[in-house]
C-alpha cells in the first residue's frame, strides 16, 4: 500500500513557468501534453559584446510545473496510491514496525499516525523529513522572474540568455510561453537586491512585468547525503529534498525525476539507492564543477567563450541537451582546442573547488 501525504493539494500547486529538455518525455515515459506550453527550436546567447546562435535538434519544453504535478497525481491514482491533501509532517521517530510519523491533518483538524518501513521525502527544498530524519540542509539561492508580454513580432520559439556577471555569476534568460507572453528572470546571490536588479534590466530590454513569480532553489553538493536507515526504516530523499538540481542552470525537473526513478528502482529491487544514483551523481558533481568555473568568469571570459565557439561546437551544443553534460564536454574541446585558452580559469576553479571538498571530507569526519 503506498500513501502520498502533501502539505498542499497536489491538484491544485502554484503556477511557475520552467523551461526543461526533451529528456523530460524520456524519464516520465509519456510526452506530458497538458502540460506543455510552448516549444523552444532556438537559444540566443548574450555576452557584453558577442551573441551566439543556438538552433536545436529536440526542441526544449516550456512546462507549467502545476501541469506536471496534476498529471503524476491522476496517474498515481490510476495506480492505487493513496493521496491525501493539507497533511503536514510533524515528527519522525522509531515504532514497533519500522517508523511512526504523526502527520497534522490540516483539512479535517485531527493528529494521525502511521508507521512503515519504508518512507520516501520528496517534499521540496525545506525538506522536513530531510531535517528530521538526515539532519541534512542544503544552501539554495533566490529565483525571480517576471512574466512579461512579448513585443509585437518577438519569436516565440527563441529563448534568449543574457550574461552579466556584474549582477549574477548565473544569467537572465526570456522564456517565451506563448506567442503573447514570456518569463523574464535571473538566479540572485542575495535576494534582498534581486527585484531592483530584475527591474533595472527590464528596463534595458524594454519590458513590463505583469506578474512576478519567485522561489529559492537548492544547491547539489558532492556530499548530500540523501538515504538514512533509522528503526529499521528506509529513508529516501528525491528531487529538491535530495538537492538533485543542476547547478550550471538551477533545473531540477529531469534530475529531480530521474533520482525518483532511483528511488522506486532501490525498493523494488532491494538495491542500494546510492549505487542506483551514481550516473546521477556523475552529471551533477559535473555541472558543480562547471559552475564553480563559471563563477569566476567576467563579462571579458564570457566575449572570449561565445567568441571561440565555431560552427562545429555550436553544432554539438543544439545536438545535445543541458542533461547530456557529461556526454559533450570533451566533445567540445575536440571540436574547439582553442577553448583550452580558457584552462587557467578552469583550473583555478578546479582548485578552490577540490580544496572545499577535502575540507568537507575532514569536517565529515569527525561528525
Amino acid at each position: 500500500r503506498v500513501r502520498l501525504f502533501d502539505a498542499n493539494d497536489v491538484l491544485n500547486v502554484a503556477s511557475r513557468t520552467l523551461i526543461t529538455t526533451s529528456r523530460l518525455t524520456e524519464v516520465l515515459g509519456f510526452f506530458p501534453d497538458e502540460a506543455v506550453i510552448n516549444r523552444i527550436d532556438r537559444i540566443d546567447l548574450y555576452s557584453p559584446m558577442r551573441s551566439v546562435i543556438i538552433p536545436m535538434k529536440e526542441p526544449d519544453l516550456v512546462v507549467e510545473r502545476a501541469g506536471v504535478v496534476r498529471l503524476l497525481a491522476r496517474k498515481a491514482l490510476d495506480a492505487g496510491v493513496e493521496i491525501r491533501g493539507g497533511c503536514k509532517l510533524v515528527n519522525i521517530g522509531p515504532g514497533d514496525k519500522g517508523i511512526r510519523l504523526t502527520i497534522r491533518d490540516t483539512h479535517r483538524d485531527r493528529i494521525e499516525e502511521f508507521q512503515t518501513k519504508t518512507l520516501i521525502g520528496a517534499d521540496g527544498m525545506s525538506s522536513r523529513v530531510a531535517k528530521i530524519a538526515t539532519g541534512n540542509g542544503h544552501p539554495t539561492t533566490p529565483l525571480l522572474q517576471a512574466i512579461v508580454e512579448l513585443p509585437s513580432g518577438a519569436r516565440a520559439g527563441t529563448t534568449q540568455v543574457w550574461f552579466e556577471p556584474e549582477d549574477t555569476p548565473y544569467f537572465y534568460w526570456l522564456i517565451p510561453q506563448s506567442q503573447t507572453h514570456a518569463a523574464v528572470g535571473f538566479i540572485a546571490e542575495e535576494g534582498k537586491t534581486a527585484k531592483g536588479k530584475l527591474e533595472r534590466f527590464l528596463a534595458r530590454v524594454d519590458l513590463k512585468p505583469v506578474e512576478m513569480q519567485s522561489a529559492r532553489i537548492p544547491a547539489y553538493g558532492h556530499f548530500t547525503r540523501p538515504w538514512r536507515r533509522m528503526a529499521g526504516c528506509d529513508i529516501y530523499l528525491v528531487g529538491d529534498a535530495a538537492a538533485q538540481v543542476k547547478v550550471t542552470t538551477v533545473g531540477g525537473l529531469v534530475t529531480g525525476l530521474r533520482g525518483a526513478k532511483c528511488a522506486a528502482n532501490a525498493i523494488l529491487r532491494q538495491a542500494d539507492y546510492w549505487k542506483e544514483l551514481r550516473a546521477l551523481r556523475r552529471e551533477l558533481s559535473l555541472h558543480l564543477l562547471i559552475r564553480s568555473v563559471l563563477n569566476r568568469f567576467h563579462g571579458r571570459d564570457y566575449d572570449r567563450l561565445l567568441d571561440l565557439l565555431n560552427e562545429r561546437t555550436i553544432h554539438l551544443l543544439g545536438l545535445y541537451s543541458r542533461d547530456q553534460a557529461a556526454r559533450i564536454c570533451c566533445r567540445i574541446f575536440l571540436a574547439q582546442p582553442r577553448l583550452l585558452s580558457l584552462v587557467p580559469i578552469f583550473s583555478r576553479a578546479l582548485w578552490q573547488s577540490s580544496a572545499r571538498i577535502s575540507g568537507c571530507a575532514r569536517s565529515c569526519s569527525f561528525e
